[in-house]
């Protein structure tokens, strides 16, 4: 079997039982590891203590973060993000220094549905927030 992954177009060939591929088919397969309930005919299946389990090795993956906004001294940016952290303590946040700006991102989401009621919240306060293709990690990500 042949999957297109949505987020890079790249394309992952898969060998396994008729089972996982049905449960691949009806789109299954992450609701059934995420709650633990995932099981076979032949014998039940180990519940999965973590995301990993999901995310597979790599637990940085493509993905969006919200940029709450853009400075050009890290001196700005900190102020920016004890302003962010009071208003959304909630948020993970970190910054992030890319030539030859500073820049703040919140959150991670593994595509840009599920991170647009973050974004509106969030542009209360800073108008500027945008949501942008970012490594995230995987095991964080809604």
């Amino acid at each position: 079997m042949v999957k297109v992954d949505s987020a890079t177009g790249g394309k992952l060939i898969i060998e396994a039982d008729d089972d996982i591929f049905k449960m691949i088919d009806d789109g299954e397969i992450c609701k059934k590891l995420a709650s633990g309930t995932a099981s076979s005919d032949k014998k039940p299946a180990a519940k999965p203590s973590t995301l990993k389990v999901v995310c597979g090795k790599r637990n940085d993956i493509p993905g969006f973060m919200i940029k709450v906004g853009e400075a050009k001294s890290e001196q700005d940016i900190n102020a920016i993000m004890d302003k962010f952290r009071v208003e959304f303590p909630e948020f993970r946040v970190e910054k992030n220094y890319l030539h030859p700006d500073w820049r703040l991102l919140a959150g991670d989401y593994f595509k840009k549905e599920s991170g647009q009621a973050d974004l509106k919240k969030i542009r209360g306060s800073f108008p500027t927030a945008t949501l942008i293709n970012w490594r995230i990690y995987c095991n964080r990500a809604k």
